[in-house]
């Protein structure tokens, strides 16, 4: 859905770029996770938490990495819906065979702010939040899986970080095919100004 009387531009990630780009933002997270951790819980930071914190049965760890990708997705089409004017019907969710990744798409515009709260929620909610548990619960299994979220929303994080300095009203397309969008400016609009 093109809108009207605006000029079209693609911002996107090369795909030999993304995870690079996404180990930026990320190791950063990580590392902070990590130090706070052992800052405050030094006697849970050992081997022995380590082991502990993997279920016996290799299958649950297996369900949660599968169920968390697919909730991921889920959490970007959720969230974008909120804001689509057709709800869920301007959501496309598939794989992208070409490297065995599933994916959200919405294919109707929206507002930086609102294809940026899609964007950040599945890494908020799935890679943050269980770090911030373990650093207030002492649990090596929520400061796990917050890495592990973390590293999966990494190319969300890369993309939300090139979008910062654009307008909070820009209007934003998701890109059907790469890791990005389309912005749009009013055709009267200098493409430079912020």
């Amino acid at each position: 859905m093109e809108p009207e009387n605006y000029t079209k531009y693609e911002i996107t990630i090369p795909m030999e770029e993304i995870g690079r780009q996404a180990l930026r933002i990320t190791v950063p997270i990580i590392l902070l996770s990590v130090i706070l951790y052992f800052a405050i819980w030094p006697e849970q930071f050992n081997f022995q938490s380590f082991r502990n914190a993997f279920p016996d049965n290799p299958l649950i760890v297996l369900v949660i990495v599968l169920g968390g990708i697919i909730f991921h997705e889920l959490l970007h089409g959720i969230t974008w819906a909120l804001f689509c004017k057709k709800g869920f019907r301007s959501i496309r969710f598939g794989i992208w065979l070409k490297v065995l990744t599933p994916y959200c798409h919405c294919k109707e515009p929206l507002k930086k702010i609102h294809y940026m709260a899609g964007g950040f929620m599945p890494g908020l909610l799935l890679g943050i939040i269980p770090l911030v548990i373990s650093w207030t619960e002492g649990s090596m299994g929520f400061l796990l899986l917050g890495i592990f979220f973390s590293f999966a929303a990494g190319g969300d994080f890369a993309m939300m970080w090139k979008l910062r300095k654009e307008k909070r009203n820009s209007l934003l397309l998701d890109h059907p095919k790469k890791l990005g969008c389309y912005l749009y400016k009013k055709k009267n609009e200098n493409f430079w100004k912020n």
